[in-house]
């Protein structure tokens, strides 16, 4: 358990973290970034999924009408995190350039070291080939979601496989833009992030939970991308000198 919650103060140090210097200006497109993709979430839920929800809950036999309230709350809550999966995935694709750039600048603020030399263009080119290798790990994952709606008795505990499910990919996919940047290979970051699965869940279904607090939602990208740095270099204590407290200090 306490790791779990070591993963969730990862997250929370990032939100800390956002306004230290040197970091501000990386930080600008991810949240712009952030602010379109939930724009676009709440949009495809008051359009789509309401109405969507409302049709479905109308075919319910007359008997079983009392539960409408808890069918829809389900309904709503797994369709929120359908979409935020397949938004977060697309959007970190194309900010995946800016999100690279910015785990890059938090380690050298936070722990004074640097990353393989590279100019932006080929950190670009780069991240986008990471994501393509993301991609093909998630879709498989996310079309056997999918089809689980379909499975009549799974439908109380479907938002609960959601979260975690989503919790996992959200971790896997912010933790990996600072080890793509210490060029660590796909398959490794994936064994590295199994080796810590409590600390990766809690830090993944705190993102997943301040991904329904407006507002604070908007911040959830770059806070992640910050704290997936600290995660990867809380793992190399013995490598790199823990800046962080230096900054603490003053």
């Amino acid at each position: 358990m306490s790791d779990f919650l070591q993963g969730m103060a990862y997250l929370l140090l990032g939100v800390k973290y956002l306004l230290t210097k040197g970091l501000k200006r990386y930080i600008v497109l991810p949240i712009a970034f952030n602010f379109v993709l939930f724009i676009g979430l709440f949009y495809l839920v008051y359009h789509y999924l309401f109405p969507y929800s409302y049709y479905y809950l109308d075919k319910l036999p007359s008997w079983l009408s009392f539960l409408s309230g808890v069918l829809l709350v389900i309904f709503i809550i797994s369709f929120f995190l359908l979409f935020l999966s397949m938004f977060t995935v697309l959007f970190n694709l194309i900010a995946a350039p800016f999100n690279g750039l910015l785990a890059e600048k938090a380690q050298k603020c936070l722990y004074g070291t640097s990353i393989p030399s590279l100019t932006f263009s080929q950190i670009a080119i780069r991240s986008i080939k990471r994501q393509g290798q993301f991609i093909r790990f998630f879709l498989p994952r996310f079309l056997a979601m999918c089809v689980l709606f379909f499975v009549p008795f799974i439908h109380p505990v479907y938002p609960f496989l959601w979260f975690i499910f989503n919790a996992w990919i959200l971790s896997v996919q912010y933790q990996d833009f600072a080890m793509d940047n210490n060029l660590v290979d796909f398959q490794q970051m994936r064994e590295r992030i199994k080796k810590n699965k409590m600390v990766s869940l809690g830090f993944g279904s705190l993102i997943n939970l301040l991904s329904f607090v407006p507002v604070v939602n908007i911040l959830t990208m770059p806070a992640a991308v910050i704290g997936g740095v600290l995660i990867y270099d809380e793992q190399h204590k013995t490598l790199y000198k823990p800046a962080i407290k230096l900054l603490d200090a003053e």
